[in-house]
């Protein structure tokens, strides 16, 4: 809880000052550094998602490096992320886009999923 004080008045201070955050991207962040985007604005680091270590976190790096995800499935396959930690990215945006699964349904194909 006292890490999570520290970092929530070191973020106030840098908001006051007039710095922004962007999200995190899942091809474009590193694991444990935070970068500054083109323009000047701050993208965290996987690891400042609640829950998710620096090995995960590097794992995700290098499988994002690797190719591009096709779905939700594949992400945890491999980068062995678990469920809570795939639902909380969920929730953060930054896995817009994933299906949940690789399957397609005759919707798909129709037009209609």
């Amino acid at each position: 809880d006292k890490d999570s004080l520290r970092d929530m008045r070191l973020v106030e201070e840098m908001y006051a000052r007039g710095i922004e955050f962007t999200k995190i991207d899942l091809y474009k962040s590193k694991a444990t550094a935070f970068q500054v985007t083109e323009d000047g604005r701050i993208m965290p680091a996987f690891v400042a998602i609640d829950g998710l270590g620096d090995t995960n976190a590097i794992q995700i790096e290098d499988a994002a490096r690797r190719g591009v995800f096709t779905s939700k499935e594949d992400f945890r396959q491999r980068t062995k992320t678990s469920k809570t930690t795939i639902d909380k990215m969920t929730e953060l945006h930054i896995l817009e886009g994933l299906p949940d699964s690789n399957q397609i349904s005759i919707f798909d194909l129709l037009g209609k999923g």
